[in-house]
């Protein structure tokens, strides 16, 4: 558009100087500087265009660029949680934890005099399960890792169970609100439930399991 109108000019140009026979020299002149300075802002407005093509099409790049790197940091993310789920997956399977969770589960504690006359090495079992399944409740709080996951992973509700008697003898001896991120991940979980149990219109009625011999699923 611009360049056929830059002809037209040329041609304005021709014309003015055709008639130079019957206009004096400042005319002419005139004439031409008025059309020069029209062509000029042309010119200009031209390359306007084109900076601004140039322009969009780097900041389009750019918001591709940055789309693209946004969606890497969130996949790098979840890999990282991933992994992180993981990796407490196969702390939780060697032997010494799985030794643990079988102490809990074939322990019977209704409180605190019951605990005490453990041997300390069972006592330290209820401990590491304990300190375990808090660790997974504060890890969901942060945000570092998806409630499903977990429950997908770990026997948080069977762990609760187990150890419920344990952490609420704690608490009156020590007068301090311990595992409480534990205690919140089974509430958590259970309300998760309680809200797929209605999206899915399925039966609310509870079955009962033995206990499973792993801490994890």
């Amino acid at each position: 558009m611009v360049d056929v109108t830059i002809q037209r000019v040329d041609r304005m140009i021709l014309s003015v100087l055709q008639i130079g026979t019957v206009t004096n020299d400042a005319q002419i002149a005139s004439a031409i500087a008025v059309i020069l300075g029209a062509v000029f802002v042309l010119f200009q407005l031209r390359q306007n265009n084109r900076l601004v093509g140039a322009t969009v099409v780097q900041a389009e790049a750019a918001a591709r660029q940055a789309q693209l790197s946004n969606d890497q940091m969130k996949q790098n993310n979840v890999l990282a949680n991933m992994d992180m789920v993981m990796r407490l997956y196969e702390f939780a399977n060697t032997a010494e934890v799985q030794s643990s969770w079988l102490t809990v589960l074939h322990t019977n504690v209704a409180g605190r005099d019951d605990f005490l006359k453990l041997p300390k090495s069972d006592q330290v079992a209820f401990y590491q399960i304990a300190a375990l399944f808090e660790s997974l409740g504060v890890l969901v709080e942060r945000g570092f890792v998806k409630i499903d996951v977990i429950d997908d992973t770990f026997q948080i509700e069977l762990a609760w169970k187990m150890l419920e008697r344990f952490v609420k003898s704690f608490r009156t001896n020590i007068e301090d609100e311990t595992y409480v991120f534990f205690e919140k991940l089974v509430h958590d979980i259970g309300e998760m439930r309680k809200a797929e149990t209605a999206q899915n219109k399925a039966s609310s009625s509870i079955t009962t399991t033995a206990p499973d011999e792993s801490p994890v699923k």
